[in-house]
This record gives C-alpha cells, structure tokens and sequence, in this order.
C-alpha cells in the first residue's frame, strides 16, 4: 500500500511538471511567440540603413551645382560585424576586400558632392554625416531633397558572428527630388570672381553682391565673400557657413532713396520742393552733420541736389515733416520689419521699432539709415517697387522641385506683393537715381549702352549691443537698377569695413557697374543709349 502511495504521487508529480512545461511552451511558442521570436532575431540579425541619394540641384539652365555620387562602405563579418571604413572610392573598397578575402563585404552608399566647389556656398549650404541638409537650400529643401534610405539587413549565428553571405535588402531606397535654382551659374562667377576682386583691392573683410530680375523676384546671383568649400566645410570658420544675406545691417544712405519716395507719395514734399542748406542739424540733443563738405548753391537745395551730393541735414527735413506715425507706416508698406519670405532659415526680419517707441531724433536719424537695421534681401525688395510702378516683388530663389520620373512637380515663385508708392512716385524717383549717376556720388556706376540709376551709402558700424558705432569701421554700398527706360536689373553691392577707401562712390560703384553691365549683356537686354 505504502509503495502503490509513492508511486501515484510520483505519477502527479511527472505530471503537473509535465502540465508546467506544455503551459511553458504554449506561453513561449503561441503567447509570446512574436515578442521571443524578435529577441532572438535581434540576436542573429543586424540592419544596416544606407544613405538614400539626393535629389540634384542645379541652377536655371541645368547646370549642376550638388549632386550624389557612388560610394562604397564596408564591414567585416568575423569575428563579429564591425564597420571597417565608410565612403571608400571603387578602388579603396577593393584594396580592402583583398586584404580580407571572403571576411569583408562592401555596399554601395550615396556620398554628397558640390563640382563648382565653393561657388554659391552659403546658398547651397551642405549635409551633415548622416546625409541631412544642415545650412542654405540643402536645410531648407531637405524634406524635398533627402529621399528615402534604403535597408539591408545581416544575419550572425547566437554569438552574434556573421554568416558570410547573410546579406539582404529588406526596403529599397528611394531618391530624393530634384531642385531648380534661380541663379544662373555664368552671372554667380562673375559675382564671386567681382566681390573678391573688390575686397582685395580695398582690403574689406568681407562683401556681399546681390543681383535680382526687376520684373519678377528671380535672384540670379547671389555671392557672398569670404565662404568656403562644401566638399569639406569643416575646415572653414562656422561663422562662414551662415548666409550673410539673411542678416540686418544698417543701410547708410541708399536709405534716403526710400525716404524721398515716402516724402513724396505722403505730400509733405513734391518734385519741386527745397530743402535748407544746412551743415548742422540739432534734434533732441541729437547733432546731425554731413559726412562730407558741401558746395551749397545757395540757402536752399533741391531734391535732386540732396540725394546727388547725399546730404544727411537735407532728407532729414523729410523725416521731420512725415513725423513718426506716418514714416513708420510707410516703412512698413516698403516691407521693412518683415522678412521676404526668401526661404531659408536664420532670415531675419530687420529691426524697424514701433513709431510710438521712437526716440526724438529717430525720425530724421532713420532718413539716412541710422537707428534702423534692414536686410539686403529686403533692401532689393523695397527697391523693385521703383521699377514695377510701386509695386514690390520679392526675391527668391527656387524655381522648382520635381522628381525624377516627373510626376510630382512644384513650381515656386514670388509675384507682385503690396503698393508700396504710386506708380508717379516710382517714376520720380526714377529720375532723381538717374541724377545721382549722372552728375552726383554715382558718376562710377555709368554704362555706355545701359542707362543706371542708383545711390551711394556710407554707413557707420553699428557696436554689438546696440552701444553706439565704431569708430573708423563703415560699410559702403551700392544699390540701382537698369536699363532705366524699363528695368531689368536690381544689383546691391554692399563691401564691408574697407580699408584704402570708405566711400561707396569708389568702393562698390564699379562692382555695381561691371556686375550689371555684364549680367545686361549677358542676357541679351537690349541697350536703351543707342
């Protein structure tokens, strides 16, 4: 009896243990079936995820400017998987294959390259290890130009050694979609190639040329000195890569342009009307001088003699009798205090205080471009308005986004915005730049077969914080259009804390000239002085 007792407990025994492991694996096979068989995949497997080729960008005629090209990584099996070197050429790649017969596998892999090296850089900007845009076009565009990276995965035994072989792809990469610029890649040479010829001549620190097509916002070129090369943008100054075209500044004189046409289309001022000669202006313990000796002609000046001769007493008559509500709203219509929407990131939008924070002095200070901070982008905005009517476009710089095979297709462009003055203004004004060119500080900017219009800024540096301007530190810049009889062309020379000479007149006229001269004819623009 006792041993027929022992037995049958024995037997329950085997049998709830025989219970316990059919619950085990029905818990391990059919429960948690998909959770242990990831585990153990995740043992013996490894993704590996490969760079997806960018889209191409080019400019507006095709030319490439950044594209992707074939390169090869590879990785070593045994003992176990390790990347061995990243973006080898073919015959890298090669020669470590054959170091390792059998034990190191290659993939091919996507690299980011820029074949005009640093031509346009910070516009186009460049990516990042992992393939993703970091500055300009590439950062702004990148959901446009990254595509999609593609996967392969690699299979190891329990110990995680790789089988030779064991490589497959398990999602196929896609490409990235192509962009269309609006620059031109012949006129951004001559940009650069101008721009550095400029800052060696007068050993500037750095200078910037910006050219626009009047009639529709397309920027053509778009150079900006010192930058650096893409291909290898670690090497430069991170300070380089940011576009300084984005960035504030205080205009200087090319200011009064704006200030004239605000007088004029408020009425406070008319084409015919004088302004007191005057070598000293005190507003609000404020002292206002010229930044040069006058000729006066006599007790009172014209428009037209002010902005020839560039006269900081005269346009800031124009401030005081607009008063501050009503040159802050006018500002605001040129579009200053706003950024152009231009598309890449960092822009920013100026700094134009609301009129009732305004100092006593500002109103006549902002004339002639102290106590306000423009951008270049906004300045060439604010003068289209003089060669559309009144009427502002706004810059920018893609054309279009497409994909490869054509069937998704984006097409971008800026358009006419708000009025700024009315069209008779913008044809006053018109006259006055011609002036300048032709018998005041902007004698250097003329052409033989083009008529320009345009004017001269010399504009101190402001200090960092806001405390005052730097002594002996100017910025000069040129900005006009032409042909002036119906214009094509908007150019902004801005050269910055020039050594031999301060004057925008000699500084950035000539850039102005040979820039414009060139793009007109390079362009085919019929002359208008034959």
């Amino acid at each position: 009896m006792e041993f027929n007792r022992r037995l049958r407990i024995l037997f329950g025994l085997v049998i709830c243990l025989f219970l316990v492991i059919v619950l085990r694996l029905f818990w391990v096979q059919i429960v948690r079936h998909a959770f242990f068989n990831r585990l153990s995949l995740d043992q013996r497997t490894r993704i590996i995820t490969l760079m997806a080729s960018r889209g191409d960008i080019v400019d507006r005629n095709g030319a490439v400017l950044a594209t992707s090209i074939d390169t090869y990584s590879a990785f070593r099996q045994k003992p176990r998987f390790a990347w061995v070197a990243r973006r080898l050429s073919s015959a890298e790649a090669d020669k470590l294959k054959a170091a390792e017969p059998g034990n190191i596998v290659v993939l091919k892999e996507k690299k980011r390259i820029y074949p005009k090296g640093a031509i346009a850089a910070q516009l186009l900007g460049f990516v990042g290890a992992d393939n993703q845009g970091l500055s300009g076009v590439e950062q702004a565009f990148d959901r446009y130009l990254k595509g999609k990276e593609g996967k392969v995965v690699t299979e190891g035994d329990p110990e995680g050694r790789e089988l030779y072989g064991a490589l497959r792809e398990i999602e196929p990469g896609e490409e990235g979609m192509n962009l269309t610029l609006t620059i031109d890649e012949n006129i951004q040479f001559v940009a650069e190639r101008e721009i550095v010829r400029t800052i060696r001549e007068f050993r500037a620190q750095s200078g910037m040329i910006l050219l626009m097509d009047a009639r529709n916002g397309e920027i053509l070129a778009l150079a900006s000195k010192p930058d650096f090369d893409p291909n290898d943008y670690k090497k430069a100054d991170a300070k380089r890569w940011h576009p300084a075209f984005l960035d504030p500044y205080e205009p200087g004189s090319t200011f009064k342009v704006i200030s004239t046409a605000a007088g004029l289309d408020e009425g406070v001022i008319n084409p015919d009307s004088r302004l007191p000669a005057s070598d000293r202006l005190e507003i609000g313990g404020r002292v206002i001088e010229n930044s040069h000796a006058i000729k006066w002609p006599g007790p009172q000046i014209s428009l037209s003699f002010m902005l020839e001769q560039s006269i900081n007493t005269a346009v800031a008559q124009i401030g005081l009798k607009l008063g501050p509500e009503r040159f802050y709203r006018r500002l605001k219509k040129f579009g200053f205090g706003e950024p152009t929407g231009f598309g890449l990131a960092g822009e920013s939008k100026g700094i134009v205080r609301y009129w009732e924070n305004w100092y006593k002095p500002d109103p006549a200070m902002i004339t002639f471009g102290q106590s306000i901070a423009v951008t270049p982008l906004q300045l060439l905005r604010a003068f289209s308005a003089f060669a559309n009517r009144g009427r502002l476009v706004s810059p920018y710089i893609v054309k279009r986004v497409e994909s490869d095979d054509g069937n998704f297709v984006k097409m971008f462009g800026a358009g006419m915005t708000n009025q700024a003055v009315s069209g008779r203004t913008a044809a006053e004004i018109n006259k006055l730049l011609r002036n300048v060119v032709l018998n005041g500080s902007g004698r250097r900017a003329q052409m033989a077969l083009f008529t320009t219009g345009g004017k001269t800024g010399t504009a101190q540096k402001a200090a960092p914080g806001g405390r005052g301007y730097l002594k002996g530190h100017y910025i000069a810049s040129f900005i006009g259009l032409a042909p002036l009889t119906d214009p094509r062309l908007i150019c902004l020379v801005i050269v910055d804390d020039p050594q031999t000479s301060i004057w925008g007149e000699s500084v950035a006229g000539p850039s102005f000239k040979n820039m414009v001269e060139y793009a007109l004819r390079y362009l085919n623009v019929k002359p208008d002085m034959i």
